[in-house]
């Protein structure tokens, strides 16, 4: 990179240092970098169980409101369940708040069988 100086009466050109980094440093970056994407990636996979329904599938009413405004998507509910295998406490994971409570609505009335803690997906279409 070159600046223009004008401390007397002509102009002169003078080439300015440019500042690299180390390589060590990028080095260093990028693995923390990679290591903190590991980590997170990992943190995604390690899931809880798919709850399995004992006996017939689980039926959602799909709300009149999400209907008539078109609302699709995925809700993910985790479930706590008691030991008969009906739901002790529902938690929202992701999804419209709107089709997420017709979500919570159905798993009440289920019973699932498998670990205390699972996780639940609906697709609404």
């Amino acid at each position: 990179m070159w600046v223009l100086s004008d401390h007397t009466n002509f102009v002169k050109i003078i080439p300015m240092k440019t500042y690299t980094r180390p390589t060590s440093w990028i080095l260093r970056t990028s693995a923390l970098v990679l290591t903190a994407m590991l980590f997170c990636a990992a943190s995604l996979l390690a899931e809880e169980p798919l709850c399995k329904s004992k006996g017939a599938e689980v039926r959602v009413v799909y709300p009149e409101l999400a209907r008539r405004m078109k609302i699709i998507g995925v809700v993910r509910l985790q479930l706590q369940l008691n030991s008969s295998g009906g739901v002790r406490e529902s938690k929202i994971l992701g999804g419209n708040p709107v089709l997420a409570s017709a979500a919570q609505e159905a798993v009440k009335q289920s019973r699932f069988e498998g670990t205390e803690s699972c996780v639940v997906v609906f697709q609404f279409k």
